[in-house]
């Protein structure tokens, strides 16, 4: 490597941590302060500010701080569109489902139902199937009740009284004032159980997929025919969809 070759890759990592430093601040920054977190010389500082300025990266406001640029959002943007969740998903749905001997689904909220976007079957002699593109309950399913977790209050209120709250099973939940403690166990434990609500004997738990702005996009879950939803079986299935989902979120881009 030659010596200006590693001045260049050095000024690059410099350019990328001064990123790093404005997205953590989530706000504009003068150069004082970009000195002061850094140690680095203020005439360096500039100069990486100036060159990504004129690059888009950057932006810099009337009163002269520095702020994360359009470009940025645009390349976000770029590569959102390019993934594949399913892709993503898949070799964690694989490990979880090789793991368990169950079958694990990757859902998405779509108009008051959910979707299933993607499913790994168990090879079990008894497994649950349901079919990619199938709709299904939003109020009676793991999935489903966790997407209405992280709607807003007056959203998953609308959603359930403009609902037909059919009882498929003694289990199922069909009065919306009982969802007000559910919804709020779900939000604080960090995932939904579904217990028999839809079909008796089955048993499902899902946790939340995060995109890079924290929002809840996909359902990461298990379905089967757990004992009960205090079995150790079934406290294995959540722990392993949750860490599932945590791996997924941070590969689109979450870093909660």
């Amino acid at each position: 490597m030659t010596e200006s070759e590693g001045k260049t890759i050095r000024s690059l990592s410099k350019a990328i941590h001064l990123l790093d430093l404005l997205t953590a601040q989530a706000q504009p920054a003068s150069l004082t302060e970009l000195y002061q977190q850094t140690g680095w010389p203020k005439s360096t500082i500039h100069g990486l500010l100036s060159t990504m300025r004129d690059a888009g990266l950057i932006e810099q406001t009337p009163s002269g701080r520095y702020w994360l640029g359009i470009r940025l959002f645009e390349y976000g943007c770029a590569v959102s569109n390019s993934w594949d969740i399913s892709a993503i998903a898949r070799p964690h749905m694989q490990r979880i489902c090789s793991a368990l001997g169950e079958s694990v689904f990757l859902s998405v909220f779509d108009r008051a139902a959910v979707v299933t976007l993607a499913e790994e079957e168990s090879h079990a002699s008894l497994r649950v199937v349901s079919e990619v593109g199938a709709r299904l309950p939003v109020y009676c399913t793991s999935q489903g009740k966790l997407f209405l977790a992280h709607v807003s209050q007056a959203e998953s209120r609308r959603i359930l009284h403009h609902t037909e709250l059919k009882p498929f099973t003694p289990h199922t939940l069909t009065d919306p004032e009982q969802f007000v403690p559910e919804l709020a166990r779900i939000r604080q434990q960090g995932y939904a159980v579904e217990n028999g609500e839809y079909k008796i004997g089955l048993r499902s738990c899902s946790a939340p997929i995060r995109d890079a702005s924290g929002n809840v996009r996909y359902a990461l879950g298990c379905v089967g025919m757990f004992r009960q939803v205090y079995s150790d079986e079934f406290r294995q299935a959540i722990a392993l969809i949750c860490e599932g989902a945590q791996a997924i979120s941070h590969a689109i881009g979450f870093r909660g």
